[in-house]
């Protein structure tokens, strides 16, 4: 009983921070950006981390690489789940690349347009060369930027990589900085053929909250003079970690005894 009780309060605060913040940050969207591109990423990472505690989610970060990270990067990420955003905008401040669609999302889509996100048309080429265009404007402005090189959200199983971000990385000789994650509850926390709100109640409700995000050494261009090189080097990079953090169990078929 009395955790029960417990359970609701803590709920019910959780829902009022979200709440607060949510709301001073939608306020803060409408505002110029000559006035809040100073604090807007600090307040989003703030935000995020509001609502990744709303979830019930914890956050295991693994520091696999030898500090300093550098200030100028490209962070690349695998995206198994719609929680992949929020987790590594609540860890860096970067500028995401995110699909067209958000761009119209009544409250997410306004912040998303106020920390200056990048939208692109995924099936447009016009559109995903404009955006590429403007990606290494923004990483000339001294930003950092975030990019999943699968090239949208596809499950827990790792896709091959777009050639984009490694082909931007070679061209501003900004390091790639990669990431993975990986959920305990797979099942619960992917994106499946639903909506958003259906996604985040499925990560309220998930049985396991555990999410671990790796941040490994950033990784130099400059040994690369080809993107497609590039690509291969890291996509195995990846590969490697989706075997050691997802156990493979097999079960062994039983064995017949022959007849003596």
């Amino acid at each position: 009983m009395f955790y029960t009780i417990f359970k609701t309060i803590q709920f019910l605060f959780l829902a009022l921070d979200f709440f607060l913040i949510c709301s001073f940050t939608f306020f803060c969207s409408f505002l110029p950006q000559c006035l809040t591109k100073n604090f807007m990423p600090s307040l989003f990472s703030r935000w995020c981390w509001s609502l990744i505690r709303f979830l019930g989610v914890e956050c295991h970060i693994h520091h696999k690489f030898q500090p300093p990270l550098p200030k100028r990067f490209l962070l690349i990420s695998n995206h198994p789940s719609g929680l992949d955003i929020l987790i590594l905008n609540a860890i860096f401040q970067v500028a995401p690349l995110a699909k067209e669609e958000i761009k119209s999302w009544w409250i997410l889509g306004r912040i998303a347009r106020a920390i200056g996100s990048v939208f692109v048309k995924r099936e447009n080429k016009d559109s995903r060369h404009a955006a590429k265009q403007t990606l290494i404007d923004v990483l000339q402005q001294g930003k950092n930027l975030l990019i999943y090189p699968e090239g949208g959200c596809f499950g827990r199983h790792l896709r091959p990589f777009k050639l984009g971000v490694f082909d931007i990385s070679i061209a501003s000789k900004i390091p790639i900085l990669p990431v993975y994650m990986h959920y305990e509850a797979e099942n619960d926390m992917e994106w499946g053929d639903y909506g958003l709100i259906h996604h985040l109640y499925n990560i309220r409700c998930a049985s396991n909250k555990h999410a671990h995000c790796y941040i490994f050494d950033p990784i130099s261009p400059e040994n690369f003079t080809e993107p497609q090189a590039f690509m291969e080097y890291v996509h195995k990079l990846y590969e490697e970690c989706e075997k050691k953090t997802r156990a493979e169990l097999r079960i062994q078929p039983m064995r017949k005894e022959t007849a003596v």
